[in-house]
Parts: structure tokens; sequence; C-alpha cells
């Protein structure tokens, strides 16, 4: 497969659709209630995020790194890890942006774009290999899931 350049709108999309392949999935109840995934978007940003990485990989042939880090602000009960992916080191797909809309950062489920203050002001930053999704039944389980609703099978 050929990479294929593509823009943020074009990404954007994508990870809308995938985004709301989730929820769908979520809403309807298919992923197991102890399941992380079952929480989207809270709670799962590493998960959701390596999903999505491998998504890109097989279907678009994008390869990402994910984004860790660390929020907090005045408020200590504001202090949470985050999960993002990042494309050519200078895209940002996040998938899971929508746990933060209390903070004002977003006005929209999903971020895709250049980096901005919300993920410059994050603590412990480092950028990281993505988990192999094959590794692990449950996250493996969770991408057909996902992979069903995508093709409408729902």
């Amino acid at each position: 497969m050929i990479k294929k350049k593509m823009n943020v709108e074009e990404i954007y999309n994508i990870t809308e659709k995938f985004h709301l392949a989730i929820l769908d999935a979520k809403f309807d109840r298919r992923f197991h209630y102890r399941d992380r995934m079952s929480n989207f978007p809270s709670g799962c940003c590493d998960d959701a995020s390596d999903l999505l990485a491998y998504y890109l990989i097989k279907k678009y042939n994008l390869y990402t790194e994910q984004g860790n880090g660390t929020y907090r602000d005045e408020n200590p009960y504001n202090n949470t890890n985050h999960a993002w992916l990042v494309l050519d080191r200078k895209i940002i797909i996040d998938i899971t942006a929508a746990q933060f809309r209390f903070c004002g950062a977003f006005s929209k489920d999903i971020y895709v774009g250049k980096s901005f203050s919300f993920y410059q002001n994050l603590d412990r930053v480092k950028i990281v290999k993505n988990y192999d999704i094959t590794q692990s039944e449950r996250l493996w389980n969770d991408y057909q899931i996902i992979m069903n609703y995508m093709s409408g099978e729902f």
C-alpha cells in the first residue's frame, strides 16, 4: 500500500467516523462492562488511540506515535493522564478530546490539528510507539467490534 499524503480535514473525517463507530458500539453495549472502552471517551484514551492507530496503519498506511502527558489545573480533582496520536511529529489526532471539554480546550469531541496550549501545558509529555493491539485479546476483540460498526454490519 502506498502512503498517501492526507490533509487535516481528511484525517479528521476518518477519526470522526472511527469515533462514531466506538460510540455506536458503546451505546449498543457491545463492549464488556468491565472493558475500559465501555466508558469511552473517559478513561480509555490510550486504548482508543492504539485502536485508531492500528486502523490508520492498516487502512491508510499512516504511521503514528502516541503522545502521553498529565493534565493538571488548580482543581486537584482535574489531574489525569492523557494519550493522543501524533502524525509526522506535528499533527495531533485526539479521539478522546471530549473528556477535556470541562477545561474549555475543545469545542468538538475530537481534535485533529497542530499542537496548541492544551498539549503544550501538559506535564511529563513523552512520545512513544503505539501498542500492538494484536498482542491483546481484549483490544483485538474491541477492534473487531469497531470494524463491524465501520462496515455497517450492526
